[in-house]
């Protein structure tokens, strides 16, 4: 019975070496802070690939010359020399 108590014993033994070990160590806490922002400015590189990718497909929308007019048109309410605009009510739930 002996035998295994002292196995037992030295598992535990040897367990709390190793943890205190890697635990204790500021190394291996350093390698895990700087895995965590490794990984964290990974997903903020591929955030920002997106976004570039995003604007540059906004900048050759915005570089077609319809896409300007159409934008000046419907957000700036711009009229070319000449045209008119007719503007209507919006219709009243009453006449739906």
């Amino acid at each position: 019975m002996k035998p295994l108590r002292f196995r037992l014993n030295l598992k535990y033994l040897l367990l709390a070496v190793v943890a205190a070990a890697l635990l204790g160590n500021s190394g291996f806490r350093s390698l895990v802070k700087n895995y965590r922002e490794y990984r964290r400015l990974g997903a903020e590189k591929a955030r920002l690939e997106a976004q570039h990718r995003d604007l540059q497909r906004q900048r050759r929308e915005v570089s077609a010359k319809p896409a300007i007019e159409q934008a000046a048109r419907k957000e700036l309410s711009m009229l070319r020399p000449g045209e008119t605009e007719y503007r209507f009510p919006a219709p009243k739930e009453s006449d739906k």
